[in-house]
């Protein structure tokens, strides 16, 4: 399944991502959303406007982190509009990478979407031999 630009534009709404940087922040959501979800089969085999969403909510994500790096601005952790503070992520203090921020923020934005449909579960549906034909999930 390929999302194309307009549906970003349109049906989801974004205004995040130029059309010409579209594409690659798209590949690179699909390639993260199928990581997440490959227990389950392939999340892409049938049109689902939830998934497409989910790609376009994880493309922003991917294009900002993409324009950073290009930029040489660090990712940024967090910020204040009250008294205008910013945090930068720094591996020194928070022991995490900025690739390691961006796979969280990437999950945090396909969770809202893919968590209600059952992508997002590790359990591997497994029948019971028993009389009662139990789930043993």
């Amino acid at each position: 399944m390929q999302i194309t630009y307009g549906y970003y534009a349109d049906e989801y709404g974004g205004k995040t991502i130029p059309e010409q940087d579209f594409r690659k922040a798209e590949k690179q959501a699909e390639a993260y959303i199928r990581h997440l979800t490959y227990v389950k089969g392939d999340i892409f085999a049938v049109e689902n406007d939830v998934v497409k969403d989910a790609v376009c909510a994880v493309a922003e994500v991917y294009y900002k982190y993409n324009a950073q790096q290009q930029s040489g601005t660090p990712l940024v952790k967090s910020e204040n509009n009250d008294g205008y503070s910013v945090t930068y992520v720094t591996e020194q203090t928070d022991g995490k990478t900025a690739e390691e921020m961006v796979k969280k923020k990437a999950y945090d934005a396909v969770y809202p979407y893919l968590l209600p449909t059952g992508w997002l579960s590790r359990k591997v549906g497994v029948r019971c031999d028993h009389k009662c034909r139990c789930d043993s999930l």
